[in-house]
């Protein structure tokens, strides 16, 4: 089965090992150090996004303008058009989610269409949107790591990931992470 395939039977698909190394530094190092700045920040109002600042940072590169290089990269920009079915992606959101060492942070089960702009329209299969999630540190089971529902299963599968992989998710498609 061809990955497209895959990944529109299940939802998601983890994409292994895809990150260049020198993408894979420089995102690593520029999420972290943003996550530390703003990490006091939680429910604090900010300009854009939702409003509010939360574990996770929404439109980080407004934040930090290098993380932009990141998201557009131009392996980013075939994995987007090959997910999408498209010739043109448009980047809506771009969020770090950083989970320092021992930090209490987890997420409930959610689709990411359910925060955007037409979320019934978005399950009405009016739009697509995917989440490239960049897994900028190996996750382990024991990290708390990325959990996707799986469409074709019909269950939760557990991804356990490596510094350079990405898992791509419908936006309609449930995820989580613990602890």
């Amino acid at each position: 089965m061809n990955q497209l395939n895959k990944f529109n039977k299940q939802g998601y698909i983890h994409l292994k090992n895809v990150i260049k190394p020198e993408l894979l530094s420089h995102t690593r190092y520029h999420a972290i150090k943003l996550k530390k700045h703003y990490q006091n920040y939680e429910g604090q109002p900010r300009e854009n996004g939702s409003g509010r600042f939360w574990k996770g940072l929404e439109m980080a590169s407004t934040l930090e303008p290098l993380l932009y290089k990141s998201y557009t990269h131009p392996n980013m920009f075939e994995i987007a058009k090959t997910f999408l079915q498209v010739e043109t992606p448009y980047l809506f959101n771009d969020q770090v989610v950083v989970k320092l060492p021992n930090e209490s942070f987890s997420f409930e089960p959610h689709y990411d269409n359910q925060y955007g702009p037409d979320p019934e329209a978005a399950l009405r299969g009016e739009f697509k949107t995917i989440n490239c999630c960049q897994i900028l540190t190996n996750m382990p089971y024991e990290s708390g790591p990325l959990c996707c529902f799986n469409n074709e299963t019909q269950q939760y599968d557990v991804l356990p990931a490596n510094a350079g992989d990405i898992v791509v998710i419908d936006g309609n498609t449930l995820h989580s992470s613990t602890h």
